[in-house]
């Protein structure tokens, strides 16, 4: 029904948003007053309004979208990541994930014509998770909340499916 290639990274993404839900929430839960909360709690508010939405498609796509044994052990694993250590985290994953918006694009080519508007959101979600990075790494954590706030307004009532 869906090529293999689709599968494979859609299945990995789906994989990725879990693991980074994960982390995410287990950071933000220890900086509480901390600046840096705004991108670390920014992002695991992010991660949790794509939950419904990758569930959606998974379902639609008869994938699974639930956390594997090893994406939960990651996940916890990072979200335990010191205080001290946050920035060389965010710095080590910067280039990373910037390359992994290639991959997602290049998923998005390889989805089913009636998912667009899904496929569009899914690696818009990861250009927001990019300007975050970059206004983390600048250290303009001020300007983080509003540029998410933005991204969850186009989102909220867009039918991503149809």
């Amino acid at each position: 029904m869906y090529s293999i290639e689709f599968r494979e990274g859609f299945d990995y993404e789906l994989q990725n948003r879990q693991f980074a839900l994960i982390s995410m929430s287990g950071v933000a839960r220890r900086l509480h007053g901390d600046p840096q909360l705004s991108f670390w709690g920014g992002y695991s508010e992010l991660e949790r309004f794509n939950v419904p939405r990758y569930e959606q498609a998974a379902q639609r796509w008869g994938m699974n979208a639930k956390p594997t044994g090893w994406t939960k052990t990651r996940g916890t694993l990072i979200g335990a990541t010191p205080k001290f250590m946050l920035r060389p985290l965010l710095k080590f994953a910067y280039p990373k994930t910037v390359k992994y918006l290639e991959d997602l694009r290049r998923v998005h080519g390889r989805g089913p014509k009636d998912g667009k508007a899904f496929l569009d959101y899914m690696v818009d979600q990861e250009v927001i998770q990019i300007e975050m990075m970059q206004l983390a790494l600048s250290g303009r954590f001020s300007d983080i909340t509003p540029k998410l706030e933005e991204f969850f307004r186009k989102y909220e009532n867009k039918e991503l499916f149809s």
